[in-house]
């Protein structure tokens, strides 16, 4: 187990919580169910903090309303949102490598290529032609970067990410494993011939701060650019299709499929295997739960669910009546014969 790199007064205010008990030294970030001796837990509520303190951890984050025995067994920290204290916790105790500044031997850079101070390009990476990689920013290996490609400071490009000419990343933007951006949208023209590829000629602009899952894609503009806004999160196996627009602080988990030309508002949450039609819009702060097939335009701040997606009161009142209908029928089949 690693040295002591906090103390429990330090974790409060970087938590911006409040500190109850002694500062002791803490080693390590743990589960409610593996916490033990110089431990942090996070325990937001009353089941968890039992589970917790059953392995005497150093320091017990908490909020402020769940009361803990007097003498507290161990250090607290108070805090507001014991899930935001988690993210930042995660963020203070994330040891993995890196690994360290400089091109690997094996991986091939474009004499024109520009590289920032500190930039790491991992084994058998390709960077070509005129692209340009930010300070501090790590490229794994068997990354393709496209010819023209911008990628901001301090990204980070996990192993088999490919980027296709012109894609521009922000600063800080993750792409994890398997990631491609910038391959052509699904699109094609009905001819004599059969269909005529439309070439996409745009590219794709993503914002700061942002994250891709692993497999996921985002395919670049037929004229204009895909764009993802600034903090946008996209999990896992979604596809992004061509010219479409996300704002800032988007959630979008599991297997969702955004089809061509739709626009999804700011902080808008979608649901795993969330289906959304082309040339729709999406409101802000909006809602969808998962599984759901969006085939026509969200308002702002609304909660939709359901094939097709509809208003989530309106499809919960639906799914009751599904479930008496049977009983309305065996009450009302008698007087069919009734003249």
């Amino acid at each position: 187990m690693n040295a002591p790199t906090h103390d429990s007064v330090a974790l409060a205010t970087s938590l911006q919580g409040s500190h109850e008990g002694p500062a002791v030294p803490v080693q390590w970030l743990a589960s409610p169910a593996g916490a033990g001796p110089g431990a942090v837990v996070v325990a937001p509520d009353a089941a968890t903090l039992a589970i917790a303190l059953a392995g005497a951890p150093a320091v017990i984050v908490l909020p402020h309303d769940l009361p803990l025995r007097e003498p507290p067994p161990c250090s607290a920290v108070r805090v507001d949102d014991p899930r935001l204290a988690l993210a930042r916790l995660s963020a203070l105790f994330d040891r993995r490598p890196a690994g360290p500044a400089g091109v690997h031997a094996t991986a091939v850079v474009a004499a024109d290529a520009s590289l920032g101070d500190d930039v790491a390009i991992g084994p058998h990476s390709v960077v070509e032609a005129g692209a340009a990689i930010g300070a501090g920013t790590r490229i794994g290996p068997n990354c393709s970067i496209g010819a023209g490609a911008v990628l901001g400071r301090y990204c980070r490009l996990h192993a088999g990410v490919a980027l296709y000419d012109g894609v521009i990343l922000g600063e800080r933007v993750e792409l994890h494993s398997g990631c491609v951006v910038g391959a052509d949208g699904f699109g094609y023209a009905a001819g004599p011939g059969g269909a005529t590829k439309i070439h996409h000629l745009g590219n794709v602009l993503i914002g700061d701060d942002v994250e891709i899952g692993a497999n996921s894609s985002v395919d670049r503009g037929t004229l204009d650019p895909t764009r993802i806004g600034p903090r946008s999160k996209i999990d896992n196996h979604c596809q992004v299709g061509h010219n479409v627009t996300i704002g800032s602080d988007c959630l979008i988990a599991a297997m969702t499929a955004i089809a061509g030309s739709t626009s999804v508002g700011d902080r808008t949450i979608l649901g795993g295997y969330v289906a959304v039609t082309d040339h729709v819009a999406i409101g802000a702060d909006v809602r969808i739960a998962g599984r759901a097939g969006v085939t026509k335009d969200v308002p702002d701040g609304e909660t939709w669910a359901g094939f097709p997606a509809q208003p989530y009161r309106r499809w919960v009142r639906g799914l009751y009546l599904q479930g008496r209908l049977e009983r309305i029928w065996q009450a009302v089949k008698g007087h069919d014969a009734q003249p």
